[in-house]
């Protein structure tokens, strides 16, 4: 009796079973339409803004996302995560944008990414000594802003860019 290494098993059985899982970027139109009905506002593919926003800080892992998410509003990010949840696509937030394992375009090809960048609002409360930092602000600015407004300041690293 012939036996085929389990190896060569698996890879005839690999053969046999149809592809099935749809392409996120086969998602693509729907995710815009239902972006668009929304109101949420994005990055276009041909758009300088695209070029900048899907460019990865660690050049060695650059993804394409299925789309770009400009968000300004808190219902911005609500709405597209929703539109993401229906039509299937993951979702995932872009803040600073210097993740070393490009986590903010996915860490593979077909997310959604939400860009928070112009989401960068700091506003302290010089009664509570509370501040709200939107979620695209970055440390410099934040420090800046946190310094400017109360003469408060934080404990903190460095950061690129």
């Amino acid at each position: 009796m012939f036996r085929l290494p389990p190896l060569f098993a698996l890879l005839g059985l690999a053969t046999l079973v149809p592809a099935t899982a749809a392409s996120p970027f086969d998602k693509a139109d729907a995710l815009a339409e239902c972006l668009s009905k929304s109101g949420v506002p994005i990055d276009g593919i041909e758009s300088p803004d695209w070029k900048v926003d899907v460019a990865p800080f660690n050049l060695r892992l650059s993804y394409t996302p299925v789309g770009i998410v400009v968000a300004n509003t808190v219902q911005h990010v609500q709405d597209a995560v929703a539109c993401a949840a229906r039509i299937g696509v993951k979702a995932n937030a872009k803040c600073g944008g210097h993740s070393y394992g490009s986590f903010g375009l996915g860490g593979e090809d077909g997310h959604l990414t939400i860009e928070l960048d112009r989401m960068n609002k700091i506003i302290l409360d010089n009664t509570t000594g509370i501040a709200r930092v939107e979620g695209g602000a970055r440390l410099g600015h934040v420090a800046n802003e946190l310094y400017k407004q109360g003469r408060r300041a934080f404990s903190h690293g460095t950061c690129p860019g």
